[in-house]
């Protein structure tokens, strides 16, 4: 029995399963990290529209700037703020979502092109009019 090719043949079938597990590791870490990145910035703006006493330029710049921050593009992002003016008390509700595009187009192809990613917070307001 003639083996002399068993080991590239070996070699070519493992390789394609390992590079798509590699490649979906690394994506989803990159998917991960913009998740943390929608939380982070829907927490650190419903914090700043307590204060403010509901949705304001500061808030938005806030969000803004965690954002692009971690590179997360403005078009793909959604954000809302209500109400416009919160009495003391009353709950104030901050929503984020962003549609994440797979990189790799290997990846897109077997779970699909893009995922939305959505985080909501809700706090009360701290502002004494």
């Amino acid at each position: 029995m003639n083996r002399s090719g068993t080991a590239a043949l070996e070699f070519a079938l493992v390789f394609g399963v390992v590079a798509l597990l590699l490649l979906s590791m690394v994506e989803f870490g990159l998917m991960l990290n913009a998740k943390i990145l929608v939380t982070t910035a829907a927490r650190e703006g419903a914090r700043k529209a307590a204060v403010d006493g509901g949705e304001s330029s500061a808030a938005l710049g806030r969000i803004r700037e965690i954002l692009e921050a971690g590179n997360l593009k403005r078009d793909k992002t959604r954000v809302d703020i209500s109400p416009q003016e919160a009495a003391f008390g009353s709950a104030i509700v901050v929503r984020i979502s962003y549609t994440y595009e797979f990189t790799s187009p290997l990846v897109a192809r077997v779970v699909g092109r893009a995922v939305d990613l959505d985080s909501e917070v809700v706090t009360r307001s701290e502002k004494v009019r």
